[in-house]
């Protein structure tokens, strides 16, 4: 009988298979330096990201009148597999309010 070899998902597949299971919306899901990048549409998707996955929400400006919003958490809840959200939106877009004790300051 031989033996079955699994294979490690990456954190991209990871990510997938936790978007897919939560409904959640993605342009693009990748692996970089270890963690998966999801890269959303807008706000709204963002703050589904924050429902489902939980973590730290921070944003910088970008150049004229953008800014570029991040979600900060791990696959599952799980240590040491990080999760980056990524949500462009205009300076003059708010976050949801139930996302903002999330929000770094």
């Amino acid at each position: 009988m031989q033996a079955t070899r699994t294979r490690q998902l990456t954190p991209a597949q990871q990510t997938e298979a936790f978007a897919e299971w939560n409904g959640l919306p993605h342009a693009r899901i990748t692996t970089h330096q270890g963690a998966a990048h999801v890269f959303t549409a807008s706000l709204t998707e963002l703050a589904a990201w924050y429902l489902a996955a939980g973590g730290t929400i921070t944003h910088q400006p970008a150049d004229h009148g953008v800014t570029n919003w991040t979600l900060i958490s791990t696959i599952n809840h799980q240590p040491g597999r990080p999760l980056i959200v990524h949500a462009v939106a205009l300076d003059t877009d708010l976050i949801d309010d139930f996302c903002r004790p999330a929000v770094a300051a």
